[in-house]
């Protein structure tokens, strides 16, 4: 199998390689990255976006060959080989479901639908008071979780799901987003990390994305977005890119930030929650700003490692970066570029 694969990919890597390296089109870049990412397969919210990607990118381009590699990685998962809940379950993890209802929806799969359902239903609070399990209060939270229930929402039409993603968005944009948008880590890290700022995006425009227009908290959320989207505006640097710590003209300039912001702006220009004209030119800047950090091989720069909350502005600041392969960043600058593409054949 994984020879098919690469022989089927070769030929399209090869064409794309070619191109310089500014002029690479979003679906050149989005094929490296598919061929790339995962590295490292495994029950995580890393693997599934660079999964889910790949379903979006076959469906784009009618290349078939783009669903071999999520097929054949999450198979161990759907066979019952690998556990999918593990003994001690985390929401980053669990949310690697959101492959197996992208999946689902592609594949017409039951089985993978049934494991993003099973996982949906695990992830719904428990105690009173409660918005999610397995939650740790930090923006990661509103994608984790909201990706799940929104698909599985989608899929079946089960209005818990939809309610289950209002209520956790609604509680933790109270709880974190600041007056002038910008949302922090965490109570316990309220400084506004780039990449947290872009989980928190990103979970909002899932949900609008996937529920229907009746959905109970989709205006607040709306509100809550476009407050965020016009936050980051004048904090887009001159090369296109944000920063590891949005607000701090000193911090890096990051990769994960930089795509995240692009694909929910991108996303939120072609659906019409974002006025175009306005913001079609920082989507295109921020595309330079990606191309200038994804090399030709797929390889990174600028990929803030891992990072949990804490109290101190300096932890945020330090963070280690990663450059060369690395998952995460590649599975979240693969959803730029098809985001990206996405918008640009929406035309004006």
């Amino acid at each position: 199998m994984r020879a098919r694969v690469w022989v089927g990919v070769l030929p399209l890597l090869a064409a794309a390689s070619g191109v310089g390296a500014q002029t690479r089109q979003p679906l050149d870049v989005a094929r490296v990255l598919a061929a790339r990412y995962p590295g490292t397969p495994s029950m995580s919210y890393i693997p599934a976006l660079a999964w889910s990607g790949s379903y979006h990118l076959a469906s784009l381009t009618g290349e078939e060959l783009w669903l071999e590699k999520p097929r054949r990685e999450m198979q161990p998962f759907l066979s019952g080989q690998q556990p999918t809940i593990g003994e001690r379950p985390s929401l980053t993890a669990l949310a690697g479901h959101l492959a197996f209802a992208d999946a689902g929806a592609a594949d017409g799969s039951t089985g993978a639908s049934a494991f993003a359902r099973r996982a949906a239903d695990f992830i719904l609070p428990q105690n009173p008071g409660d918005v999610v399990r397995f939650g740790t209060g930090w923006t990661d939270d509103m994608f984790m979780a909201t990706s799940v229930w929104a698909r599985v929402a989608a899929r079946t039409g089960d209005a818990r799901y939809a309610d289950a993603a209002g209520r956790l968005l609604l509680a933790y944009i109270d709880r974190l987003q600041r007056t002038d948008g910008l949302f922090i880590h965490a109570e316990t890290g309220a400084h506004a990390w780039g990449r947290g700022n872009g989980f928190a995006a990103l979970g909002m425009t899932e949900a609008l994305t996937l529920l229907p227009e009746s959905w109970s908290a989709r205006a607040p959320v709306l509100e809550a977005y476009r407050r965020q989207m016009l936050a980051l505006l004048p904090l887009q640097s001159e090369d296109g890119s944000w920063r590891q710590v949005l607000d701090e003209p000193t911090a890096y300039q990051e990769l994960s930030v930089t795509a995240l912001a692009l694909t929910v702006m991108a996303r939120g220009v072609r659906l019409g929650w974002l006025d175009r004209a306005q913001f079609t030119p920082v989507v295109e800047r921020a595309w330079s700003a990606v191309l200038a950090r994804v090399n030709e091989d797929g390889t990174l720069r600028d990929v803030c490692t891992s990072t949990g909350a804490q109290a101190t502005l300096e932890y945020y600041m330090t963070r280690p970066i990663v450059n060369g392969a690395d998952d995460r960043g590649g599975a979240i600058a693969l959803l730029a570029a098809l985001e990206l593409e996405e918008m640009r054949k929406a035309g004006p």
